[in-house]
């Protein structure tokens, strides 16, 4: 199967790591923020000059982001049964100078497998379309519905800012991804 896989806050911890970031900078209270569980479009509506704080921060942040548990054993694992594993990510260039060049160097430098990357791309269901993905996995909602328009199998990643919504599937961790992935397999 071709896999498609978004980076942050499906691979990566992002929003827990930049949250108490945020509230540094902003001198904001931090229980407060949590428990708002602002998106990230919400930051930048909320928060004065929120775009240049990521154009300062975000391409050091992205270099030392965490990796979610058990996802690089996960990604290797269905990487050695045949599945190609390729990264999708809306990560682009009003964000980041050099979107790919970033991202690549941090999935290699984390031992994170993948057979393709694609970076700055807006419309997540289309570039699945296109390149032929069977499953696809992200965080974000409105990702997510892209992708099930284009009836590509779709599972939302379970992230603090995301609210569950009927016609998703969601998924808690890598480890019920992989036996998703594996009850697929057995299927077709």
């Amino acid at each position: 199967m071709n896999i498609a896989v978004d980076v942050d806050d499906t691979i990566t911890d992002t929003y827990e790591y930049i949250l108490p970031l945020v509230a540094v900078n902003y001198n904001l209270d931090l229980k407060k923020l949590w428990s708002n569980k602002p998106s990230y479009k919400e930051l930048y509506n909320m928060l004065p000059d929120y775009d240049k704080f990521i154009k300062r921060n975000y391409h050091v942040l992205a270099n030392i982001v965490p990796v979610k548990e058990d996802a690089i054993k996960v990604l290797k694992k269905l990487r050695s049964e045949g599945h190609k594993i390729i990264i999708i990510t809306s990560r682009n260039t009003e964000e980041y100078s050099n979107p790919y060049k970033l991202t690549y160097e941090y999935l290699v430098s984390k031992g994170i497998p993948f057979d393709k990357l694609i970076t700055n791309v807006a419309n997540k269901g289309l570039q699945c379309a296109t390149e032929g993905i069977d499953v696809f996995v992200d965080d974000n909602t409105k990702n997510c519905k892209s992708a099930i328009k284009y009836n590509i199998n779709t599972y939302q990643f379970k992230s603090n800012f995301s609210s569950p919504e009927d016609k998703i599937k969601r998924v808690n961790n890598w480890q019920e991804f992989y036996e998703i992935i594996s009850d697929l397999s057995k299927s077709t």
